[in-house]
């Protein structure tokens, strides 16, 4: 078995030919380039068996060989996708089954059983050009690969560059791609040639991904539990992108904006570490994106969740019309600045620039003993100590929560926000039960009071828009629809009021052992 590190950059075919004469791939490279072509057939079973399990099969055709892969999906993080594989030389054009027994326990099924079922899904056909990178302290494989995809719902061009690394450190990878990308567009891409081909297969655009918690080890430390944390924001985030582009689905501009702020949550609790010149400037860069983030998401909630309720009701007048015509053209105009952002090389800098921060940063370069102490004091105890300082602060900004002003009700919302981060980021180094209760409790809370900053949020929005047209239709109809939702504050505010008491009742699961 191997394991492959590598990160994928998506390029124009422009691009891909500055890439091939950049100064540092030829600076680098080791030996001469080696070109072939490369078609690969991928394969499972009519009900996706493979698949379903995280499993990819292929037979890749090199000339005359035949080269049998078996690979998980991977494990992508920080922009890097993690793989064990099992390959063998084979003799025909399907899968054998003395290569599958390689991996016995990764296949869903018996191998035999399972290579009956078989059959080719699509294909992959492509030139590799591959140059060897490299200096005395690292070696790394540049492959550049043009062709495309083939499934029988239809094709998709592969244009895209990998760095796999074979000696060295991952932060490599990194450095690497910033120095190309400044001279060469590129994108950051977690999807894999399988992903796409099976997406294809489908006939389904990515869909917008929620945050995932790491599974911490037990024997975690706070150093570790911390890269492992940002490494799951990190593939939220390059995961929505992909989305984004392909799709436009706002949704996925609200999941890039909760795995900044996930993201921005956790260096905030592993501050005592974190405290160094590349972590400022990575969060200048995080404050920057969100600004072009931010007004996407408010836009879109404008709609759905301000207007969107109101049509039965106040649908038929103008005035209504007017503003909710107004807004939609804003939603496009601030989505397509969204766009736009994730498009230019800045963007891509900040995401190669956090992968390698989070793999090799000056956060983990130091010999100060007391530094050392934090980063290697174990994670349960770390965690404990955090989460009853989050909770007794969450605790104080929610009394007297119904007669909370708008302003002390967002810190609150904040405070509760920066708790049910913190518990899922730690929930797996303690009683999975007692963990998810509680997390659950406070997710409905967050909604709540979510709701509740969307409404005073909209209500400040409306009124400017309004008083700034000086148009008396659009100002009665604004105080409208401002009215008609300040009406639901006293329920939302008496359900976050109970969630709130739901909550205390329960035992705080970081003070019971495993």
């Amino acid at each position: 078995m191997n394991v492959e590190t590598e990160l994928k950059l998506l390029l124009k075919p422009e691009a891909m030919r500055r890439l091939r004469r950049h100064s540092l791939v030829q600076g680098l490279k080791q030996g001469h380039a080696a070109t072939r072509r490369l078609k690969s057939v991928y394969f499972d079973t009519s009900d996706w068996r493979l698949r379903d399990h995280g499993v990819v099969l292929r037979v890749r055709h090199a000339g005359r060989r035949r080269i049998q892969t078996l690979k998980t999906m991977g494990n992508g993080h920080s922009g890097i996708a993690t793989r064990p594989e099992w390959e063998a030389e084979i003799r025909g054009d399907r899968p054998e089954l003395i290569a599958l027994h390689a991996a016995d326990g990764v296949l869903p099924d018996a191998a035999d059983r399972l290579l009956r079922g078989l059959r080719p899904v699509f294909t992959t056909d492509f030139r590799r050009t591959t140059y060897r990178l490299g200096t005395p302290e690292w070696e790394v494989e540049l492959a550049l690969d043009e062709g495309e995809l083939v499934a029988d719902r239809g094709q998709a061009p592969i244009v895209e560059a990998e760095l796999e690394l074979k000696r060295g450190e991952p932060k490599i990878l990194f450095d690497l791609a910033r120095s190309l990308q400044k001279d060469v567009p590129a994108r950051v891409s977690v999807a894999s040639k399988a992903e796409r081909g099976f997406a294809l297969v489908d006939g389904v655009a990515p869909q917008p991904q929620k945050a995932r918690a790491p599974a911490l080890p037990s024997d975690s430390s706070a150093g570790d539990s911390f890269r492992a944390i940002a490494r799951s924001c990190a593939a939220q985030l390059l995961a929505n992108q992909d989305c984004l582009f392909e799709t436009r689905d706002p949704e996925a501009v609200h999941q890039m904006r909760v795995a900044l702020r996930r993201l921005g949550s956790a260096m905030r609790l592993f501050e005592s570490f974190l405290d160094t010149p590349e972590t400022a400037a990575l969060s200048e860069e995080m404050r920057w994106l969100q600004s072009h983030l931010g007004p996407a998401r408010d836009a879109e909630i404008l709609i759905t969740a301000v207007f969107d309720p109101l049509v039965e009701i106040f649908g038929r007048e103008a005035g209504y019309r007017a503003l909710r015509e107004a807004f939609e053209s804003r939603r496009q105009a601030v989505l397509d600045d969204a766009l736009a952002t994730l498009a230019a090389p800045r963007f891509t800098q900040f995401v190669l620039g956090l992968g390698a921060w989070i793999e090799g940063g000056d956060w983990l370069i130091t010999d100060d003993p007391s530094r050392l102490a934090l980063l290697d004091e174990p994670a349960t105890i770390f965690a404990a100590a955090l989460l009853d300082r989050l909770d007794r602060s969450a605790r104080k900004s929610l009394r007297g929560l119904a007669s909370l002003d708008e302003e002390r009700r967002h810190r609150a919302r904040i405070r509760v926000k920066r708790l049910r981060y913190a518990m899922e980021f730690f929930a797996s180094l303690f009683p999975k039960r007692k963990a998810k209760r509680l997390v659950q409790t406070l997710a409905r809370l967050q909604d709540h009071l979510g709701l509740l900053n969307d409404i005073a949020v909209a209500a400040r929005l409306l009124r400017d828009h309004a008083e700034g047209a000086r148009d008396p239709a659009l100002i009665l109809s604004a105080g409208k629809i401002i009215g008609w939702h300040a009406g639901r504050v006293p329920k939302l505010l008496a359900e976050a009021d109970s969630e709130r008491r739901a909550a205390e009742k329960l035992r705080r699961f970081w003070h019971d052992g495993k």
